[in-house]
């Protein structure tokens, strides 16, 4: 126990030593590098060409960092006034457009102001023009512009359409004209297109014929009705609305077999 207590007085010792060697040589290094610096700096003073030397290398460089700088400021304002001619032609050039669009409206409202009488009585008058024309001087340009005179139009007798002249009672009913004028060739009757089916289908209205019905040709009726996957020829449109129960009395009593088409 008493070794080891004597020995770390001796370790912390040499420890403490070793320290202090190192601050030593750091302080010995800063002492020699002053001296060195102090040394130079005397040569220098003593050497006058060597500081001609000095200060014409620093001249060189203040130089060199004030022309840099020159260079920099000389392109910063070119730059900035070729922006400011930028911005002014686009602000002459918006100038310029908003005018012009300022005249344009400004010619198209007096053009319609000019003309607005006309626009409304376009439909019972008409303007023709009337004595020699006037001459009007616009810079290089010269107008002519001659006076108008508004009359009445031209009336033309419209003939009469048969829609005017045809009765209006039944078995006539009333029909529009547009409705007729979209008629553009007169259509087949009923009888006329089924002749025209019969001359032109072989083996018509009979079982062979797989397209027509057969037994509503002959009837006129036919029990699957709308149902039927064969063609029913149906007669003429009737000028007269026909019902169910429309009449009413004895033999016209309904047939209990309402599957029937009848015609």
């Amino acid at each position: 126990m008493s070794t080891a207590a004597g020995d770390l007085p001796a370790a912390s010792t040499r420890s403490e030593r070793r320290k202090e060697r190192k601050k030593e040589r750091r302080r010995r290094a800063r002492r020699e590098a002053a001296a060195a610096a102090r040394a130079a700096a005397e040569a220098l003073a003593a050497d006058p060409e060597e500081g001609r030397r000095l200060r014409e290398l620093e001249e060189a460089e203040a130089a060199a960092s004030d022309r840099a700088r020159r260079a920099f400021e000389d392109a910063e304002r070119r730059w900035l006034e070729k922006a400011a001619s930028r911005a002014a032609e686009e602000a002459a050039a918006a100038a310029a457009e908003e005018e012009a669009r300022a005249a344009e409206a400004s010619t198209r409202d007096k053009y319609n102001d000019e003309h607005r009488d006309e626009t409304e009585d376009d439909g019972e008058w008409e303007y023709v023009e009337d004595g020699p024309a006037e001459i009007i001087w616009q810079g290089n340009e010269i107008i002519l512009k001659k006076k108008k005179i508004k009359i009445p139009k031209r009336t033309e007798d419209k003939p009469l359409s048969q829609e005017e002249e045809r009765p209006t009672s039944n078995p006539l009913p009333p029909q529009s004209v547009p409705v007729a004028s979209q008629r553009r060739e007169p259509s087949l009757s009923a009888r006329e297109l089924l002749e025209k089916v019969a001359q032109e289908t072989p083996n018509f209205g009979t079982e062979q014929d797989k397209a027509h019905c057969p037994f509503y040709l002959k009837t006129a009726a036919c029990r699957f009705g709308v149902r039927c996957s064969r063609v029913h020829f149906y007669p003429d449109k009737s000028c007269t609305l026909l019902m169910k129960n429309m009449y009413n009395g004895p033999g016209l009593v309904l047939e209990q077999d309402e599957g029937l088409e009848v015609c």
